[in-house]
């Protein structure tokens, strides 16, 4: 993997790190530079289970090599502008009325896994509730039930449209898509114990 993959975005996209922000962001200072593939001052934590799987990383033995956004994937967005499609009578399930963007999974990871067996893998770190189908509402539900589904549905399906472009991607390219909700973070040991961000920051 080139040293100075997805730079530019990383450049462009600085963590917030506000006391407003959301997550827990900022720069993770890499100790074991040469595991580390890419500009070791550009990695960037947006959320405090990143900085966790980012220091997990830099100090497990099994993880050889590592990188944080490393690649960008094209996909497909079906369902971001559907509102101004039905204005416009427009038919949203033509391929010409998808909008292309740009995914940035997490990480990429070289993993030993014994004997000299290695293995690539690209990481996507995200809460297990965000994988899970929304369920309609119910008839007659109040409205802000209605936009919640909405936004939840349609979070959905881009995180479906990411996750099948970054999948096929790493197969042409002899690598594995994992997504790690909490359940592979404490499985690891890398949320609940010495990785997780000092308190002081949270």
């Amino acid at each position: 993997m080139s040293n100075n993959l997805n730079s530019g975005y990383k450049q462009w996209h600085k963590p917030n790190m506000s006391e407003t922000a959301r997550t827990k962001q900022g720069y993770y200072k890499v100790k074991n530079k040469e595991k580390y593939i890419g500009d070791s001052k550009l990695v960037i934590y947006r959320s405090s289970w990143e900085f966790s799987f980012m220091k997990w990383c830099d100090f497990s033995p099994s993880i050889k090599h590592w990188s944080s956004e490393p690649v960008r994937i094209p996909y497909y967005d079906r369902v971001s502008k559907l509102d101004e499609l039905n204005k416009l009578g427009l038919d949203p399930n033509k391929p010409k009325n998808w909008v292309k963007k740009n995914y940035h999974t997490d990480f990429w990871v070289e993993v030993d896994k014994g004997q000299g067996d290695l293995e690539k893998w690209f990481i996507e770190v995200k809460p297990k509730h965000h994988l899970k189908k929304p369920r309609p509402p119910k008839v007659n539900s109040p409205l802000k039930e209605v936009k919640k589904f909405n936004r939840q549905a349609k979070a959905f399906l881009i995180n479906e449209a990411k996750f099948a472009a970054i999948n096929e991607w790493a197969k042409r390219n002899n690598c594995k898509f994992y997504i790690f909700t909490e359940d592979q973070l404490i499985k690891f040991g890398i949320i609940g114990g010495r990785f997780e961000l000092p308190n002081r920051n949270k």
